[in-house]
């Protein structure tokens, strides 16, 4: 009886002590991104949204805030191919938020909490010619939110917002591609 309380025992210390498998946030890679071109001599990225600091903002708790991300992709996927014009681009808004609700569909046993992470992307594409005459602009504007518990560890954290930021990255992509060939489309290269 004693050995096999002692095997049981040692069983149980041997299983607990298994690695944890942690798994690596999600990468955001702006190079995969797709690229728009466009008849330009100039390129001006203007950040006008300024960071505001409150409860339900979380933009200084991550590595990549909105605001990089988007300059980032602004800078290095949007391709000049011209030698007039001149394109401004005015980041409004590039927010993430993290917001306590009410779990409604909650059931006996879950959380009657959780936490709903959104992001907001809001961006003003200007085409002036060489006399800084305005062409044609364009607002793009989009948002995309998810809910996690209200109890979950800081890896599943950074791997929810990092998903969501990639997310909301492709569904940026979209509505630019859509909102310059609508208003721009003369000086598009498709």
């Amino acid at each position: 009886m004693y050995l096999k309380n002692s095997f049981i025992f040692i069983s149980l210390i041997v299983l607990s002590c298994q690695p944890v498998e942690i798994l690596k946030p999600i990468e955001i890679d702006i190079s995969k991104l797709d690229t728009i071109s466009i008849n330009t001599k100039v390129i001006e990225i203007n950040q006008k949204y300024n960071s505001v600091f409150s409860q339900n903002n979380i933009e200084e708790q991550i590595k990549q805030a909105p605001i990089d991300i988007i300059t980032e992709w602004n800078q290095k996927n949007i391709l000049k191919i011209g030698n007039e014009n001149k394109l401004i681009i005015n980041i409004l808004d590039a927010s993430v938020t993290k917001t306590e609700i009410e779990n409604v569909n909650a059931k006996k046993y879950e959380e009657k909490t959780i936490f709903k992470y959104q992001v907001f992307f809001l961006v003003e594409y200007e085409l002036y010619d060489d006399s800084d005459f305005l062409k044609a602009n364009t607002t793009v504007e989009t948002s995309r939110s998810t809910t996690s518990q209200k109890y979950i560890s800081l890896n599943e954290v950074e791997l929810i917002i990092n998903d969501l930021l990639v997310e909301a990255m492709k569904d940026y992509i979209i509505e630019t591609k859509n909102q310059l060939s609508i208003y721009m489309r003369d000086y598009l290269s498709i």
